[in-house]
């Protein structure tokens, strides 16, 4: 797991727990794509700047990683091409830049977004496991808040 993921997961651990956050995932053939949402705000200052991430309360930050299954437990990350955007039960558009990061010999990408508080969003990725074949739809909602 990379050293970004590990360093939220445990510096965050408690407060994930008491906000609801989770990590979520599907699974399609050969592939399990993990996702995680969280408000940018809770992300420790140093692991934010590292990554170029803007801190803000009301600023989320949407996590994908895709892993082909493979002799090892922990499965392989894969490079691949991701699209989609969320949209609020107003009709209102969130666009999704994903930027690829590589730490070691874990991939994965981020994405910001302004939210509102409470907001409810459907999100509609597509994703091409390493950027090859047919895109896979992803679809998910989860509500967010302003810390």
């Amino acid at each position: 797991m990379s050293r970004l993921i590990l360093v939220i997961l445990f510096s965050l651990f408690p407060v994930l727990i008491s906000i609801g956050v989770k990590a979520e995932q599907h699974t399609i053939g050969d592939f399990t794509v993990h996702y995680s949402l969280i408000n940018s705000s809770i992300l420790d200052p140093q692991v934010a700047t590292q990554y170029g991430i803007k801190r803000s309360s009301n600023v989320a930050l949407l996590n994908i990683s895709i892993i082909k299954k493979s002799e090892n437990e922990m499965g392989t990350p894969v490079i691949s091409n991701i699209f989609g955007n969320g949209r609020s039960l107003a009709g209102q558009f969130k666009e999704l830049a994903f930027r690829e990061v590589k730490e070691d010999k874990a991939i994965y990408y981020l994405a910001t977004f302004t939210i509102s508080d409470g907001e409810r969003l459907s999100f509609d990725l597509k994703v091409q496991p390493e950027k090859q074949g047919k895109l896979i739809p992803i679809k998910f909602k989860q509500q967010v808040f302003v810390n």
